[in-house]
Parts: structure tokens; sequence; C-alpha cells
């Protein structure tokens, strides 16, 4: 399907409210059928290429894992039915039979095997960062995979559930542009920044989905959703923006869902270079902690969240209150904007500096209010609103020097952004996959990695607690809100909100079902 150009043009309140009324099929008179509005979009279709959540959301329709998470992120049986540990160090897995890829072959432990072989054989891959401590990986029988370890890692199986499982042999070209998984819907069209079509696949192993066509509109804007909603064209729409609550509180035909979100907003910067090449100067001044100092006290993250359209809770550390390792003791950071300033005369730079700010295009509320706190203090911001694939790709290649973006621990445990975002980057790529910044902290490495061997999770959780204090004084990121969710979802359909604020469409149910 042709995505429609909309103008500007809003409805009028009676018009709207027939619309709205009607949308449940989408026009089609279908109601197996719908087409969701969200505000991302994948950079590929490979599966272990990108570590971020709206990919992985993605490819979660074609691809599975060996675990998967209910909404409140427990683990449960997926690919693998059952599994034991002989000895802390050592995992066995036994796979679900009678599973096929789309392609019509045959799961066997040889494709998981190589799944997860290959993530340690290529370290482009981002996901790999998330097998960091696997020694070694075997089939051990036609449906068994034996998996050692490094060190004992308690949380090892939510590190499992990012690890698709491709087909024996396959390559970046290969999965690039088209998949071949074993989940509950085949692709259909790929659109590049557009939208992706999906159909069930009819031989999936699994509990049958509702739905059987899903269009997923991508890289929605606020705006969009709203005309999305308004002209019927789409049944589920997804947007951190209140003006969607207040659309369809007025006009009806939907029901608004809010929930706290695993997504923490930050800013990162250039941690690398003596001369970083977005800002005026030199130099780099981000090297300086007393000017990460100077930008923390000049965000006032209650006028913050204020002044955003979507719901949010201003934020200190790298995760929000409910993931596991956050540390309660710690209050918010104060906005003093004459302290900011004084610290950034200390720091050499009395009248402040230019700098470009590199956001997606997702945040450019976000980005425009930072601009408008960072001026008083003397720091002058230019935005540069980027789609999610061109900014990664310039993060990925060190091309920015001051960043906003977002993190969210889908494992519900801190150690993914802890592993993924703060540990120094190593040579085989087993740590700092996401650290874009470059921060570089031997002391904070070392603890990270003696964090992931405890096995007594309150140990874990103290360990995981004195490192969110360490990175509160060092600030490799400055934290400024945690995410709220919301979703409007035509009254013919259910569904709950997770958790990892991922929309998958087999977890969607007709109304009346």
């Amino acid at each position: 399907m042709m995505p429609r150009t909309f103008g500007t043009v809003w409805f009028a309140p009676a018009a709207a409210c027939l619309l709205l009324a009607a949308c449940g099929s989408n026009g089609s008179g279908r109601l197996d059928s719908i087409v969701i509005s969200v505000p991302y979009e994948p950079e590929t279709l490979d599966p272990h290429a990108s570590y971020t959540i709206s990919d992985f959301a993605t490819a979660s329709h074609f691809y599975q894992s060996l675990v998967r998470t209910d909404a409140q992120l427990r683990i449960h049986p997926c690919l693998a039915r059952s599994w034991r540990t002989p000895d802390p160090s050592t995992w066995i897995l036994d796979i679900e039979p009678s599973v096929t890829f789309h392609s019509g072959k045959q799961l066997s432990s040889s494709d998981v095997a190589y799944s997860i072989q290959r993530l340690l054989d290529h370290p482009e891959l981002e996901v790999r960062t998330l097998m960091s401590n696997v020694a070694d990986v075997r089939a051990t029988g036609p449906l068994q995979v034996t998996i050692h370890l490094r060190r004992t890692q308690s949380v090892f199986l939510n590190k499992l559930l990012f690890v698709s499982i491709v087909p024996e042999n396959s390559s970046s070209e290969t999965l690039r542009d088209r998949e071949d998984g074993t989940g509950p819907y085949r692709l259909v069209e790929w659109r590049k920044g557009r939208q992706i079509s999906m159909q069930r696949y009819d031989e999936y192993w699994g509990r049958t989905p509702a739905l059987r066509d899903v269009t997923l509109l991508l890289g929605r804007t606020p705006e969009q959703v709203i005309r999305d909603m308004g002209s019927g064209r789409s049944a589920f729409v997804q947007s951190n923006d209140v003006r969607l609550a207040r659309t369809v509180k007025a006009h009806g035909g939907y029901h608004i869902l809010q929930h706290d979100s695993i997504f923490v907003k930050y800013l990162g910067y250039d941690l690398m270079r003596d001369d970083t090449p977005y800002c005026s100067a030199k130099p780099n001044p981000f090297r300086n902690r007393a000017v990460r100092q100077a930008i923390q006290l000049a965000i006032d993250r209650d006028s913050l969240v204020r002044d955003l359209a979507a719901p949010a809770t201003p934020a200190a550390q790298p995760v929000p209150s409910f993931i596991f390792g956050y540390d309660p003791s710690m209050p918010l950071p104060h906005c003093d904007p004459a302290e900011a300033r004084r610290l950034l005369a200390s720091a050499g730079f009395p009248r402040g500096f230019e700098v470009t700010l590199h956001s997606r295009q997702i945040l450019r509320a976000t980005a425009d209010l930072v601009r408008q706190q960072l001026a008083p203090v003397g720091i002058r911001v230019e935005v540069k609103l980027m789609q999610d694939p061109e900014f990664f790709d310039a993060l990925n290649n060190h091309d920015a020097s001051f960043f906003l973006s977002r993190f969210g621990c889908a494992t519900g445990d801190a150690s993914d952004v802890l592993e993924a975002c703060i540990h120094s980057p190593d040579p085989v790529g087993r740590y700092g996959g996401s650290n874009y910044g470059r921060y570089r902290n031997p002391t904070i490495d070392r603890a990270i990695e003696d964090c992931a061997k405890a096995i007594d999770p309150q140990e874990r959780k103290r360990s995981m607690q004195e490192i969110m204090r360490a990175l509160v004084e060092d600030l490799p990121w400055i934290p400024l809100y945690a995410d709220m969710d919301l979703y409007a979802i035509s009254n013919a359909y259910s569904w709950q909100p997770r958790c990892d604020g991922s929309v998958l469409a087999q977890e969607i149910a007709l109304a009346d079902h």
C-alpha cells in the first residue's frame, strides 16, 4: 500500500469523531488487518547488527530468541524449551522441536550455535556486546546447545533475549534487506524510511496471532500520528505527546494506554579527542569534568519535564527507578546557572563556547529545550536533527561532539547500560558497543566486570548502585528524564503495554477475544 501524503489540514471535530469511530478495521472491513504508526524506523533487518530497542522490536516480528519476556520483562522459554546449569559457568539449553524458518528449513542446534558464534566472530555487530562473557558455544546434540561462560553471570538468560536465531551460514548480505526467521510474521515489503508490511506465517510453531496483515508506518512525527489516527489510516499509534490523549478524549473511538518506560534520555559527548569537530572551543571542553558538571547544573530537569509535550520523570541516573541496580538514595541534581558559569570559567571558558548538538529526529522537542537551557550559561547550541539511521551512523563513526539520544535496559537489569554504554570499548568488542563518547575509566570498568560475576542478587544490586554513584560524579552521560509511553488503540482491539516500549503485533488481540 502506497502511503498517502497529508497536508496540514486538520479535521473538524464532528468529522474527526466519525472517522475515529470507524477506523478499527482500517477502512478494509477486516479486523485481522491493522496499520500501526510508530515513531522509529529500523536501520537494517539484520537482527544482530543494531542494538536498539526499535530495531529489536521490528525484528521480533520475524525472528525469535532462545528466551522471551512478557510485558513485565519476566523471562519465559521460547526457542529454548528448557535449560540447566551443571556448574555456574555452563548452560545447557534444549531446543524446541518442529520449528521451521520461513524458508522451510528445520531449526536445529547448529543454527543456534552459529547465531551466537556469529556475534563472537564479528565485532561490527552491536549485539555482540551482550555475548561478551561467552567463551565457547557448541551444538552437543541435534536439539541441544552447550554454552561455556568465561565467568559466572546470573543474568545470562536476560542477555540471550537479544540474540535472534538466524539460519546457519547467514551473512550480513543475506540478512540486511530480507529476513528468514522463525517468528510469527513474514516480511512482505520494506520501503525504507516509510513502512514495513508483513503477513502472518501460517506454519508458525507457536500461538497463532490474531492479526493476519500488519503494516508499520515508520518514523512518524507526533503531528503525523494524530493525522494517521484522525484519518482512519491507523488503528494503533505510538507517540509520547500529550496531544494524543487530548485528541482521543475529544473524539472517542480509541482508548489511551500509558506506561512507565525503560528509556532514559541523555546528553552524551566526545570524550575521545583533544580536538572535537563540531565545537568552537579548543581543546575539547567535554573532556574537562568541570564543563560536564556545568552542563549538569545548567539543566533544570523539573522545568524541562514540564515543558515537554510528553509525560516524563526527571532522571539523575542512567536507568529509571524500576530497573534493577537503580540507587534510590541519590537526589536529583539541582539547577544552579551561576555555579555553572563559574565552573565554565574555571575550566578556561569564561565566555562559553559554540557547539552542534546532534539529535535524533524523535527528540527534537527535547533538543530545543536543552538549547534554551544552556544558552544562559554561555553554551550556544545549534541543533542538528537526524533520522535514526543517519544519527547512529554518525555516532558509530565518531562524527559528533555533543549528542542527544536515549537508552533502555530491556532486560530490566542495569548491566545492559553499564556493559554496552559505560564500559570502555575493548579490542574484541565484548564491551562498549554503544559507548559512543568513548568514555574510559579503568576503575569503573573493573567494577562493571566484577558486578557481573556476583551471584547473590543483593550483592549485585549494591555493586551496581556504587557504580551509579560514581557515574553521577564523573558524568560520562548527563541523564535528563525517563519517559512515560503513550499509545492510542482502536476500541476494536486490546493490548497490554510493555515495559520495554515495544509494539509487537503478535500481542494484539481482538477486543472480544
